[in-house]
């Protein structure tokens, strides 16, 4: 005998039920990833700012730099704050560059399991690698760290008593910066990065990422840490719907 079909009826009432279920489950999931994004980007802070105060309690309490050139392996390269990259590694193009996440002026003091921050699928634009494996979604005030930071320039890494306000000084943040000028990105089709260093000089790019619902997740000198809302003012325009944008000087010094 041939098997019954389903009558046009009960196609109509299965499809709208589907439909139904996932009107329902989509949101409901999108909320779930959004909490548990959050909690990621939580313990990499509590992460970072436990293993900086291990640092500075070892180091005569001074910051440590954002790069300086050397050497691992046998091979010339850069130490940057978060891991050491080959020059030949940064000969390749970006999505394939390769960074050991397990040297650099912190690696000792951080877990093994830093895991990559998945926040960045709520920044509402593309996301555009830039090394082959590992990132961390968060940037150093490369104020601290004086004449070896990217960004700014002035004598050697701060030392903690340097610091006026310790509990609102800024020592990491959610970072990120819009790209426009590097394939796949363009003007046209501006793209967000991980970025790893922030200050408060105007002229430079905007890297302070306030992806959580229009926060930026920080952690203090002193240990603490907290979301600061954005202000639409600090706001890298390129792409205002990615949420990058700039911390006040006060909150950084």
């Amino acid at each position: 005998m041939r098997p019954k079909g389903f009558t046009l009826l009960e196609t109509t009432v299965a499809v709208g039920l589907a439909t139904l279920l996932i009107a329902l489950t989509v949101p409901a999931a999108r909320s779930v990833y959004k909490m548990t994004s959050l909690a990621a980007s939580a313990a990499n802070i509590r992460q970072l700012a436990a293993g900086a105060a291990s640092y500075l309690g070892e180091n005569n309490y001074r910051f440590w730099p954002y790069r300086v050139s050397g050497e691992h392996n046998g091979s010339k390269g850069t130490f940057w704050w978060f891991g050491f990259e080959s020059s030949k590694s940064m000969m390749l193009p970006e999505g394939q560059r390769i960074i050991d996440m397990r040297q650099g002026p912190l690696a000792p003091y951080l877990p093994a399991n830093l895991t990559p921050d998945p926040s960045f699928g709520l920044a509402g634009k593309p996301f555009k690698p830039k090394y082959r494996r590992g990132y961390i979604g968060v940037g150093y005030n490369v104020i601290l760290a004086g004449n070896n930071g990217w960004m700014s320039s002035g004598g050697p890494p701060l030392r903690y008593w340097d610091l006026e306000k310790p509990g609102k000084t800024v020592v990491f943040a959610t970072s990120a910066q819009i790209n426009s000028f590097q394939k796949p990105a363009s003007p046209s089709n501006p793209m967000i990065e991980e970025f790893y260093g922030f200050d408060d000089n105007m002229r430079m790019i905007p890297s302070v990422h306030f992806r959580h619902n229009g926060s930026a997740m920080a952690a203090y000198a002193d240990g603490s840490a907290g979301l600061i809302p954005m202000n639409p003012s600090w706001q890298d325009k390129r792409a205002p719907d990615a949420l990058v944008g700039r911390l006040p000087a006060e909150a950084l010094r």
